[in-house]
């Protein structure tokens, strides 16, 4: 360490594997928005927006990064006029810490297609299938399109997570017996 509080503060630090990752996709993806971000605990997490057309290609990058990378989990969004699909991954674990990577990909609810992954990340599958009963996403060439929660006589065109009146209507969740109205607050 250096006594003098004036050189400390021009060091040149080295970037951290993190920020190495976020460069590198940046580099490759420049209609991508990726940045650095820091949680409470102090670590680090790449975030990476993706435009729609380049998501496959960015989670194939991402295996050429590290062909260990893992797949952790996928979370299905409604967003408004969006549904977005965000995918965690790690990687470069093999020298902890790994790298926490989030992927967002976003389309319009009037054509809410993205393409699938499976065959570059094959636990995605699971995922998407969730996604698309939950809110109605389509995955472009997924291999499995069978429900994964709801049962096959749920009604088509009903999406339990979606916010707008394409979700589970009230009395379709007060017939059910559900103690609570999705908007309506608890039951009088």
């Amino acid at each position: 360490m250096n006594d003098n509080p004036i050189n400390e503060a021009n060091e040149v630090r080295e970037p951290t594997k993190a920020q190495k990752v976020a460069e590198t996709i940046a580099k490759r993806f420049p209609n991508a928005q990726v940045e650095v971000r820091v949680n409470k605990w102090g670590r680090e997490r790449v975030w990476v927006r993706i435009p729609r057309e380049d998501y496959k290609a960015l989670m194939r990058f991402i295996k050429e990064l590290d062909g260990e990378a893992h797949y952790s989990i996928g979370i299905e969004q409604d967003l408004g006029d969006e549904l977005g699909f965000l995918s965690h991954l790690a990687i470069h674990y093999d020298d902890a810490p790994a790298v926490s990577l989030i992927v967002d990909v976003r389309a319009p609810k009037d054509d809410p297609v993205i393409p699938d992954i499976s065959d570059v990340f094959p636990i995605a599958t699971q995922y998407e299938r969730e996604a698309a009963e939950m809110v109605g996403i389509v995955f472009e060439g997924i291999p499995d399109k069978r429900r994964l929660f709801l049962p096959d006589d749920f009604p088509e065109g009903i999406y339990p997570l979606r916010l707008d009146d394409k979700g589970i209507p009230e009395e379709m969740v007060h017939n059910a017996g559900h103690p609570y109205y999705i908007r309506g607050g608890a039951k009088k």
